[in-house]
């Protein structure tokens, strides 16, 4: 539990530090820049994001699930890890080169994509703070995500005081990324070994991709649920609207990415817990499932009641189109805790494939409610269109199977009841 508690609190620091710049050098420099500005910026973004799909295909728990139950393959599991990376970010990169040319983008938004799709380069060396995550040891991780955050932070500031163009906040996006994973990557040649004893198999590479797949499906829906509305809201509404709605969606990422460094922690546990006994598996669950919820419910809560303030004091009245936005979108936080605790249980189970059709379903809602939704209620519908279609997905998903219903069951009971924190003989 030592372990687990300073693991958290590596990961909570990193945490704070990007929150301590978002709210004062991300306050600042969307001030700055204003809603146009602002939303130009995140809709290159978004676009951009859209490619990263395939770039960035969620094979993580499955890579720190073989490191926890194989160490002595380290150096093999890393290396076909980097080899499945490799070969996504080529084709990521040919794709988004192929198409922006028949897209009708101003230069300005062709040339901010193309600054941050290089970014995603530092994928490449990703298995580094994977291993640290497997070993619990993320305080070797966390070394280069707080260097990332104050050279993005400085850029940032440095752009908005002598209002330098778009390209320079892009630059500081790509490279946050970039210098996250090959700062990982120099700590573990450091401490570890060096990432040239990395080696691959190809037939274990394909063997990654074809059990890795229903998770990149994950991967394709879960950005299309994340990016559809900003794209949505830029063809129906404009740039200002896409800043508005992008100023919230922001500020409950930092609460969301808290609920994923809940379970990023304890993920190992997980797997553990599961190698002890099931009455062992069931509580870690029990606890996580409970404790992920509730938080996310007190900052929901906060977030809704304080918005309007919040938003007026950081952001100023050109802004005050987002506290709608931000009183609906701070409840899908709740949809969001459950459905990453799913994931933990569905990838240690094997069940990759529920996971997918949860994400499917909730993407193919997300589509669908979108326009309806806009049309109605403005940038506000967009919201509710998230907030609605996730745990519809997820509902619809496990309602289709009788372990899913029993699961579904199994959250309701967690969410509900308080757990036991007391260790005991089958805690790990």
């Amino acid at each position: 539990m030592r372990r687990y508690t300073a693991n958290i609190g590596w990961l909570l620091a990193t945490r704070i530090s990007w929150i301590v710049s978002a709210f004062s050098v991300g306050i600042y420099a969307t001030r700055k820049l204003g809603p146009i500005r602002f939303g130009t910026l995140n809709y290159a973004l978004a676009l951009t994001g859209m490619f990263s799909i395939i770039a960035t295909m969620s094979i993580d728990e499955i890579v720190v699930r073989q490191l926890v139950q194989k160490t002595a393959n380290r150096d093999r599991v890393l290396g076909n890890f980097f080899m499945v990376r490799l070969v996504l970010f080529l084709i990521m990169t040919a794709a988004l080169g192929l198409t922006l040319p028949w897209l009708h983008l101003s230069s300005e938004v062709r040339v901010l994509c193309i600054i941050i799709a290089v970014g995603y380069s530092g994928i490449l060396a990703q298995g580094s703070g994977l291993y640290f995550q497997a070993q619990v040891e993320s305080k070797y991780a966390a070394i280069p995500q707080l260097f990332s955050c104050l050279a993005n932070a400085i850029v940032r500031l440095s752009a908005a005081y002598f209002d330098w163009p778009l390209a320079v906040f892009a630059l500081a996006e790509s490279g946050n990324v970039f210098l996250y994973h090959f700062g990982c990557l120099g700590v573990y040649w450091k401490r570890i070994a060096s990432p040239f004893r990395w080696t691959w198999d190809w037939v274990e590479v394909w063997t990654l991709f074809r059990t890795a797949f229903p998770l990149s499906i994950c991967s394709v829906f879960s950005l299309v649920y994340a990016r559809t509305d900003q794209l949505m809201i830029e063809h129906f509404l404009g740039p200002a609207a896409v800043g508005y709605y992008s100023l919230a969606s922001r500020f409950i990422e930092n609460w969301a990415l808290a609920a994923n460094m809940l379970c990023i922690s304890f993920f190992p546990a997980i797997v553990t817990a599961a190698q002890i006994s099931l009455g062992a598996y069931q509580k870690q669950l029990h606890r996580l499932y409970f404790m992920v919820f509730w938080c996310m419910a007190a900052a929901a809560v906060l977030t809704s009641l304080l918005s309007r303030p919040i938003i007026l004091l950081l952001f100023g009245q050109a802004y005050l189109p987002t506290v709608p936005v931000l009183r609906v979108f701070s409840w899908t936080l709740l949809g969001t805790a459950l459905l990453l605790v799913f994931s933990q249980w569905a990838i240690n189970e094997k069940h990759l494939r529920m996971i997918a059709s949860g994400f499917v379903a909730g993407a193919i809602l997300n589509i669908i409610f979108n326009p309806l939704l806009i049309y109605l209620f403005g940038i506000t519908g967009s919201a509710w269109s998230s907030l609605l279609s996730m745990p519809l997905g997820l509902t619809v998903t496990l309602f289709q199977q009788s372990l899913g219903r029993e699961h579904l069951i199994f959250i309701i009971r967690s969410i509900s009841r308080l757990p036991s924190f007391r260790l005991g003989e089958h805690d790990s």
